[in-house]
């Protein structure tokens, strides 16, 4: 709470005061051994309090509950915390029937106070939460600042208060002008009498619900009074979209509330609301008013289904768009763009989980390097454009002639790279005769139309058990590397098997 609200409100003499009856009430709930009977007795000394309260243990908010027209009688039927927190609501209510006679702006803000505190206890009851009476009380109590700031800086707030259309932008409006709410006014009043803190520090929470210090216990009183507050602004403004829409999404991130259950929800406010507005004498809306209001809340929320509906289509479509974008990268990121076969990278991955299945299986693994012969010479004569097609021809000619289960992969420029699993050395040699023999016989055509055949150099290193076991697998990416050097030094157009020791 800012300082400066803090003093406008410590030194105005004419703050709304706490009734005696209140005093008396509030000083028995800090007394643990109080007694019904006693605090019977204090609400009989009062007839007006004491008719209300009879009223209210036969209102709707205890339908259940068989009808009675002893106040003792209604007092054990309540229970003790029901009865003090009730007849608390009804002794500060009457601070807002004063200041409503002596200002008549103030008389919309009253009609929420009532709406809010009955949608609230509503809001709590269909979330199975306890303490329904203080929900009560705190949403009733929640926007008690504006009168305390009506009292203290009326030069100033009278003229904000004249422009009292929408809460959440009123709030918002105090906050420009004076630099606090009545938020922050009402928890500091509530304060100052003493009233039990939960109740007190929900008034400036609501008005804050960006505020992430609160704890469960707090959430669970000051989320259902966020929500009917919201209620209350859409039963008040003919049906307006914003504060049910506030509500619906609210009620079910908070408190896990369908939103299909919000339209029933203000029609059980709007069939409880004329009884308890008669309670503190008040017609806050027409029956008529209620029935529209009630066919306003379905439309609204069919409505808000179908565009979540629509929406979560969209967001379903753009997921699926996101999942072939990212699913077109992984594969451009392991494929090469010329030929079509797997990379270098991706050749780095898959050597490393062969070479330990190899190892954790007991089976040979053997690597061959295939470099194509004086390439160069094809892009010098014939064009890179010639270049490229023999490349990819010879990518096909190569993948052709393996199993599936082996791997065909460009390495880089020229040069290609094969894996066999579970080939060894005998086995494979005739792979790789199988594979240089194909890609001899291909034919090309070259940029004149004349047709040329191309060669390969071929170097392979066998992973086996015994000498020619390998410890590591860029090992045996070095002894196929060598043997491709020894092919193209002897002659070309050859296969040279690494005969080197793998510890070398």
């Amino acid at each position: 709470m800012t300082s400066k609200a803090s003093d406008v409100l410590r030194y105005c003499p004419s703050l709304p005061s706490l009734p005696g009856v209140a005093v008396r009430i509030l000083e028995m709930g800090r007394d643990p051994d109080v007694n019904i009977g006693a605090l019977a007795g204090l609400l009989a000394k009062d007839p007006a309090l004491s008719s209300r309260m009879l009223r209210l243990c036969n209102s709707p908010l205890y339908a259940k509950r068989r009808t009675t027209t002893n106040l003792h009688q209604a007092v054990m039927l309540l229970g003790l915390n029901t009865t003090m927190t009730m007849a608390l609501s009804f002794t500060l209510s009457d601070l807002f029937s004063v200041a409503k006679a002596q200002k008549s702006a103030l008389e919309r803000v009253w009609k929420r106070a009532i709406v809010s505190a009955l949608a609230s206890r509503r809001v709590g009851e269909r979330a199975g939460l306890g303490s329904l009476d203080e929900l009560y009380l705190a949403g009733l109590l929640q926007d008690l600042g504006i009168l305390a700031l009506h009292a203290a800086v009326p030069d100033r707030y009278v003229p904000l208060l004249e422009q009292y259309e929408d809460h959440a932008r009123f709030a918002s409006l105090e906050r420009d002008v004076l630099g606090y709410d009545h938020g922050e006014a009402g928890t500091w009043l509530m304060r100052h009498w003493g009233v039990p803190e939960r109740l007190a520090m929900t008034a400036m929470a609501v008005h804050r619900l960006d505020v992430d210090d609160l704890d469960d216990e707090q959430k669970q009183l000051v989320y259902p009074v966020a929500i009917g507050g919201w209620l209350a602004d859409f039963i008040l403004s003919d049906g307006t979209v914003e504060p049910m829409e506030s509500a619906a999404e609210s009620a079910s991130t908070w408190l896990g509330l369908a939103p299909d259950g919000m339209a029933s929800l203000v029609e059980e406010i709007l069939s409880d609301l004329p009884e308890v507005a008669a309670l503190f004498e008040m017609e806050v809306v027409s029956q008529a008013m209620a029935f529209g209001l009630v066919d306003q809340a379905r439309e609204l929320l069919a409505t808000r289904n179908l565009r979540l509906i629509q929406q979560a289509s969209e967001h379903h479509q753009r997921f699926i768009e996101m999942e072939q974008a990212a699913d077109l990268l992984q594969k451009a990121a392991i494929h090469d763009a010329l030929t079509g076969l797997h990379n270098r990278r991706h050749f780095d991955q898959i050597l490393d989980v062969e070479f330990a299945l190899a190892i954790d299986n007991a089976w040979p693994l053997t690597l061959g390097f295939i470099d194509l012969d004086h390439f160069k010479q094809v892009n010098d004569t014939q064009g890179h454009v010639v270049g490229d097609a023999v490349l990819v021809k010879v990518a096909g000619v190569l993948k052709k002639n393996l199993r599936e289960r082996d791997y065909i992969m460009r390495y880089g420029g020229e040069e290609f790279v094969v894996l066999l699993p579970g080939h060894g050395l005998e086995a494979a040699l005739k792979v790789f005769e199988r594979l240089r023999t194909a890609v001899e016989e291909t034919l090309h055509v070259g940029e004149s139309g004349g047709r040329f055949r191309i060669t390969t150099s071929i170097g392979i290193a066998a992973h086996m058990d015994g000498e020619h076991r390998f410890e590591d697998p860029i090992d045996l990416v070095r002894a196929a590397d060598r043997a491709l050097y020894d092919a193209k030094r002897s002659g070309r157009n050859r296969i040279v098997v690494s005969t080197q020791p793998p510890s070398s």
